[in-house]
């Protein structure tokens, strides 16, 4: 029997219809990756990294999943293009998308290879990643810093404004 790994996904969506984007999102990653044992609430936030019209809506998955690391970035690129989305930015420059899926913990892996780093690089600096996080597992430990998704977000100088979404849920599957 292949081993379950424990698996933290960050979605984003910032181009209409935002919730229809990560509901679908979900499903997928439900029917093709593993277990989506649970979702946090959905958070709206500030663009990070660039200006865009439409704020964005993001949401963590914890999946549960017997896939490897490498094959689960190559399956969330998937269902990104899947769902619409083209390219990752415009040179370096972030840009709005129909979806955006990172990884942001490989059970308590720390991988360093040149298509994918896990811990993500940039959670320790992104409000809009750390809050639902903390909402799903405040203790999880970072294995890098060895500080609690909690003590992160205490610790975030990320200036972006983030809040709960007050709109439909995206909850069921």
């Amino acid at each position: 029997m292949a081993k379950k790994h424990t698996v933290f996904l960050l979605l984003g969506s910032n181009i209409h219809p935002r919730t229809g984007y990560l509901k679908d999102a979900i499903n997928i990653i439900d029917s093709s990756l593993g277990v989506v044992k649970s979702v946090s609430s959905l958070y709206e936030s500030e663009p990070w990294g660039f200006e865009a019209p439409v704020t964005f809506l993001n949401q963590v998955v914890c999946l549960e999943t017997s896939w490897e690391p490498l094959d689960i970035l190559k399956k969330t690129q998937e269902i990104e293009r899947q769902l619409g989305r083209s390219e990752k930015s415009a040179g370096n420059k972030y840009v709005s998308r129909t979806l955006d899926i990172d990884i942001l913990f490989f059970d308590n892996l720390t991988i360093r290879h040149p298509e994918l780093i896990v811990p993500h690089a940039q959670i320790t600096n992104r409000r809009f990643a750390l809050m639902p996080i903390v909402e799903m597992v405040p203790e999880k430990k970072h294995p890098v810093f060895q500080k609690t998704c909690r003590q992160l977000l205490e610790d975030c100088t990320d200036a972006c404004k983030v809040w709960k979404y007050k709109g439909e849920s995206v909850h069921a599957l």
